[in-house]
């Protein structure tokens, strides 16, 4: 007893803080000497939830089936999600597999993008759909041409001089250009709700 007082005591000298009040509580959080508790403080266990629903096309489906299920206009028969499917594939066989080649030009860039033959049909399909949205922005001509392999896609700004835009445009290379716009998630709500091959022209929808 003698020396559980004489330990007590010591723990007041040296921490500060009676060794009562140093025991760890029955929730099982030990509080440090000096840590304060704000007004209204509770000791809750974390729960976490996932947020992402799997991999980004699968996510980007579930989010799609989201809108549509709390859409109350949404005709069921129209809906067309093995499209929206088939644009999430050209959307990765381009922005994952395909090869670019950077050419710089008096206005821009030339870039050749190809791949293997999937890939190359990929590409066709999403470069020659998005050239024309490319050009309603403004500031910029945007062209392409069926190459071996895959497709030409040349960029120039509207004025050659402007060297704020020509940079813009080398800076911004073959995928910085192909997501210009902010306009695919329309048109994957469009593909998904059967508008077909009219979801894949790019332009305003």
């Amino acid at each position: 007893m003698r020396a559980l007082r004489l330990l007590a005591v010591f723990s007041t000298i040296v921490v500060g803080v009676p060794l009562s009040a140093q025991q760890t509580p029955p929730g099982g959080m030990t509080h440090t000497p000096g840590m304060k508790h704000t007004p209204g403080m509770e000791h809750v266990a974390a729960t976490t939830q996932p947020t992402q629903s799997g991999q980004a096309a699968f996510a980007t489906v579930a989010e799609i089936v989201k809108i549509l299920e709390a859409d109350k206009t949404t005709d069921w028969a129209k809906v067309d999600l093995e499209a929206l499917r088939q644009h999430l594939i050209d959307m990765d066989a381009v922005t994952m597999r395909a090869r670019v080649r950077n050419v710089p030009n008096a206005g821009g860039l030339t870039m050749d993008i190809t791949g293997e033959p999937t890939v190359a049909a990929s590409v066709r399909r999403m470069v020659s759909a998005h050239a024309p949205m490319l050009e309603s922005i403004g500031g910029w001509r945007a062209s392409t041409a069926s190459i071996p392999g895959g497709m030409r896609f040349t960029v120039v700004a509207s004025n050659p001089a402007d060297s704020a835009t020509v940079a813009r445009i080398r800076g911004l290379g073959f995928i910085g250009l192909m997501v210009q716009g902010d306009h695919h998630t329309v048109h994957h709500l469009m593909i998904a709700k059967g508008a077909g091959a009219a979801a894949h022209t790019h332009g305003a929808p």
